[in-house]
């Protein structure tokens, strides 16, 4: 395949994740402000809690099963069937497993009985993500994850019509959770029609040698995995232990609408990967050139939508529900921190291609308990706002510094800052002008943030026209 073909279909891949990735943000927000509109403030607490423990859980269905998978398609092709039959078996171990890690971990937190039973019909989506998780695989290695975005997004959208269903029937906690099950359902069918002719589900000639190679290869990964799974989650797990529920509901509303952009710009980075895995190491300079690029085109795109949520950031606590606009602090304070995930989000993977894994193993663990500590100290004194500026410490000092420099010391690859910092400059100018006007808070002032954001990050010199014009002549095979 030619390189302008190559960065064709990375391109196609690309926008077609990251549109299709603010597409099911837009729906989960609805199906977040359908909980909180019709339920409340406080089961939509609940539920989020709920899902961030199942969050947990799902990382036992992975385990770094699709890294490594990925890595090894891409590097043989010709093996693509037997691995993809090998990671298919591995999942019958792996369900078991995350069922009893989530049963666990709700017993150990102590939650109320409606949140454990809740949390254990919830648990029948593992079966169903664990099939999702087989055919990501398939869909990364071929660039063409683009399926699985229209899968999720479906699934997504059939989610809403079936919560106004459960509130209409009376349902509570527990019928959420039966919807996200079913949602969850339709995502792995959907997967399976998009992807049954790359692929039949199958355990033929696969041995218990075959799994063993296939688990002990991902075991670090996995094990990064399932603690960046922790990680992510600490932040409502404690929240919901060390504070009131009603602060819960703000910061899980903040993270909600936060949380949707980020797998948005994550899926650049899902790009990413393979394209690195494949310069790496025989073409350093253009894998140096794919990050570089990666990096610089994340931050571009989340610099567009950071300003205007700072900007606007009441607004958009307000499509949530009207009694979540007080949160609209923390939403601010987390839009800052995309910042700073982007980075490892984007760059993260990458240490799976040059086989920093154990590296990445330790400073993740120092993360969490670092995490663990700055959140237990601030939350008393700051209640969920300490949540917020604990999550923006630990980030930068404990996983972006760590990151860049791991890269550098283990592939020689020095990030370029030139890009990062015009982006971060313009994005904060764009979102204060916005707030001095008379509408600061609002869908005026996140629209002025846009408007002045945009011919900025072309003056500046972030983005050059000579790149559009680039990309506009790439023409399909």
């Amino acid at each position: 395949m030619s390189n302008p073909d190559r960065r064709w279909i990375i391109l196609k891949n690309t926008v077609a994740q990251f549109a299709g990735r603010n597409f099911i943000a837009l729906g989960r927000l609805v199906v977040a402000g359908v909980v909180v509109r019709s339920y409340g403030t406080l089961t939509f607490a609940e539920y989020s809690v709920v899902i961030g423990i199942l969050a947990i859980a799902e990382w036992f269905v992975d385990f770094g099963t699709t890294e490594v998978f990925v890595r090894e398609i891409c590097r043989d092709p010709e093996k693509e069937q037997r691995l993809l039959r090998i990671v298919t078996a591995a999942k019958a171990i792996q369900i078991p497993v995350a069922l009893t890690a989530l049963v666990t971990l709700m017993l150990a937190l102590r939650y109320p009985s409606e949140i454990v039973k809740a949390g254990l019909v919830g648990g029948l989506s593992l079966i169903f993500f664990a099939g999702v998780m087989v055919y990501r695989v398939i869909f990364k290695a071929s660039l063409t994850m683009q399926r699985e975005v229209t899968a999720e997004l479906l699934s997504v959208l059939a989610m809403i019509p079936l919560v106004v269903v459960a509130r209409q029937y009376g349902g509570g906690l527990t019928a959420l959770l039966l919807c996200h099950v079913a949602s969850r359902a339709i995502f792995c069918s959907l997967c399976f029609l998009l992807g049954r002719r790359s692929y039949q589900p199958s355990v033929r000639g696969v041995i218990w040698r075959d799994v063993d190679w296939g688990l002990r290869s991902s075991l670090v990964i996995g094990g990064i995995g399932f603690l960046v799974g922790v990680y992510e989650a600490a932040d409502v797990l404690l929240l919901s232990k060390l504070g009131g529920l009603s602060e819960l509901a703000y910061y899980s509303g903040a993270q909600k609408l936060i949380w949707p952009l980020l797998l948005g710009l994550a899926s650049i980075g899902g790009t990413l990967y393979p394209v690195a895995a494949s310069y790496w190491p025989h073409s350093r300079v253009r894998f140096e050139e794919a990050c570089q690029q990666g990096l610089d085109t994340v931050l571009v795109l989340a610099g567009f939508a950071i300003c205007a949520v700072l900007a606007g950031a009441e607004f958009f606590m307000g499509l949530l529900g009207p009694d979540l606009k007080a949160g609209a602090p923390a939403l601010r304070v987390l839009a800052l921190l995309c910042f700073i995930k982007v980075i490892t989000a984007t760059l993260g993977p990458i240490l799976y291609v040059v086989h920093a894994q154990k590296q990445a193993l330790q400073f993740i663990a120092t993360a969490l308990v670092v995490k663990i500590a700055v959140i237990a100290i601030l939350v008393p004194r700051l209640g969920y706002m300490g949540v917020a500026y604990g999550a923006v410490i630990v980030e930068l000092f404990f996983a972006a510094v760590p990151t860049v420099y791991l890269l550098r010391k283990l592939a020689g690859y020095r990030v370029r800052w030139e890009v990062p910092i015009k982006v971060a400059a313009i994005t904060i100018a764009a979102a204060a002008v916005a707030r001095l006007l008379p509408s600061a808070g609002g869908l005026p002032a996140a629209i002025a943030a846009l408007i002045v954001y945009s011919p900025l990050v072309f003056l500046v010199g972030a983005v050059r026209f000579s790149e559009i014009h680039s990309l506009l002549r790439w023409k399909t095979p």
